[in-house]
């Protein structure tokens, strides 16, 4: 319902109103003794995405002191919309509803849409197949306001940045997948974490760098029995929110190194939010560099700290992916070279690190595409992209 798709109303209005809820939070978090100077804004996933096209919409004026984005940017997924993609995906539904087209008189449709109920609306979205089908129809769309056409070419605002993802985000995707009888080979599932998660979490953390923000980045790795959904799964998308919000199951329950590495991983995330100018660095963590040691390898191994290795291991094949698609019409799901599986840690974290570097600027014609073909086993469960989990804001006490 945040992003209506409507060509003769305000769209993006959920970014909107994250606005007015990070202005409210400025305007009375101190009633409540939190500092309005040291507010962070994090999410996973949707929320990451969300914070990360708040950075750009409100670059003057973020009014937050940090940001944290989990497994989400502005560059991933193919995203934003266009306004003729989203006007297709509202007259759909309007029509359906019998509210009129893009021929009827827009004031009498909108009028009419007013009147639906929500089971109504969701009812009229029609059903989107394969990977299309984890971001539906209705996302943010261009507007050059608070959504843009081309972020390559924008500067985010001057906020220091944590951002990061697992392992093995397919696995969430890939399991869900299973469930309803569709499957696709490992190499289509790792060309998918490459091309959705690691490359555009690279692209972004460079922009970061870019614009002078103090940046750091993570890659998850934590497997731990009482988070498996699946045996395939591997570091699922959103596997380390049980970590950071101490919510791991009671049954079986966690194990040691678990405790361990959640009390680590949680000490960083508070480290930053209390100060993302230094927290970090006191905290043990270099700042973001593509040519040294500078990738935090978190829970690598189930080992408690950090375990640096540079991008270039992760990144390497970016080159043959184009982040700005998700394209699954031909069928293809090449094997990618793995170009940094040579690299290995060096002596010191301060070294100059391997002899590549990553670049995190994908921009290739490949795309990360496939058909249902019959189960494949190996290596490796979120709901939709948008309806993920959303944007926190903690104004943290003193």
């Amino acid at each position: 319902m945040g992003f209506p798709g409507n060509p003769s109303g305000t769209n993006n209005l959920g970014l909107l109103d994250q606005r007015l809820a990070v202005e409210w939070v400025r305007d009375n978090i101190e009633n409540f003794g939190g500092d309005p100077s040291r507010i962070t804004l994090f999410g996973q996933s949707a929320g990451a995405a969300s914070i990360d096209f708040y950075s750009y919409a409100w670059n003057s004026d973020p009014i937050a002191a940090g940001f944290i984005a989990e497994s989400g940017n502005v560059f991933g997924w193919g995203l934003p919309n266009s306004k003729a993609a989203t006007a297709a995906a509202w007259y759909n539904v309007t029509a359906t509803l019998g509210c009129g087209n893009a021929s009827s008189n827009q004031g009498t449709v909108l009028s009419c849409m007013r009147q639906q109920n929500y089971t109504a609306i969701l009812n009229a979205i029609p059903t989107a197949a394969g990977t299309t089908g984890i971001l539906g129809f209705f996302v943010p769309t261009v507007d050059e306001t608070v959504v843009f056409a081309n972020y390559s070419q924008q500067m985010p605002a001057k906020v220091p940045m944590l951002i990061g993802n697992n392992n093995y985000e397919s696995g969430l995707f890939r399991t869900e997948f299973a469930l309803d009888g569709i499957f696709f080979p490992d190499v289509f599932w790792d060309d998918f974490t490459l091309q959705e998660f690691t490359c555009p979490c690279g692209i972004r953390a460079n922009a970061s760098v870019a614009a002078n923000n103090p940046t750091w980045r993570y890659r998850y790795f934590g497997v731990f029995p009482d988070l498996a959904i699946s045996s395939e799964a591997g570091t699922w998308h959103a596997a380390e929110i049980p970590i950071i919000f101490d919510t791991m199951p009671a049954t079986p329950g966690p194990t040691q190194a678990e405790i361990s590495i959640a009390n680590y991983i949680r000490g960083a995330w508070a480290a930053f939010a209390k100060d993302p100018v230094t927290g970090l660095t006191n905290y043990g963590w270099p700042t973001y560099n593509t040519s040294k040691d500078t990738l935090i390898r978190l829970a690598y191994d189930n080992i408690t700290g950090p375990n640096l290795i540079n991008p270039y291991k992760y990144d390497a094949d970016c080159v043959f992916l184009n982040v700005s698609s998700t394209n699954t019409s031909n069928g293809s799901y090449p094997t990618l070279p793995d170009l940094g599986a040579n690299v290995t840690p060096t002596e010191t974290a301060s070294s100059s690190g391997a002899s590549k570097t990553a670049t995190g600027t994908s921009t290739g014609t490949g795309s990360t595409s496939a058909s249902p073909t019959t189960k494949s086993v190996g290596g490796k469960l979120e709901v939709s992209l948008w309806v993920g989990l959303g944007a926190l804001v903690a104004a943290y006490f003193i």
